[in-house]
């Protein structure tokens, strides 16, 4: 093997590093995205429901009525994050050589 081959294997093992590890980047960024969706859909159902429960409790139909009005709203909010954040196109398979 000559210099010139070693150096071309070794400047494409470079590209291909280079390009994993903004595969890895862009991952990571992507699910602490659906993370922070995820928990804050979880932290506002939680929310909603002890309300719902407590205005239920007191025989306040029309405050059931609102908070799952806005609950419905919410998870549709958070829904589109989650759908945005997964549908983001991903880059090329494999680096240009």
């Amino acid at each position: 093997m000559s210099d010139a081959d070693t150096h071309s294997q070794i400047a494409e093992q470079a590209r291909l590093i280079a390009w994993l590890q903004d595969q890895l980047d862009r991952q990571r960024q992507v699910n602490g995205e659906l993370r922070k969706a995820v928990a804050d859909l979880a932290r506002t159902f939680q929310e909603s429901l002890a309300a719902a429960y407590a205005a239920g409790e007191s025989g306040d139909i029309d405050a059931v009525r609102r908070i799952t009005r806005a609950n419905q709203a919410s998870w549709q909010g958070y829904l589109q994050q989650i759908v945005a954040a997964a549908a983001r196109p991903a880059p090329p398979d494999q680096p240009e050589a």
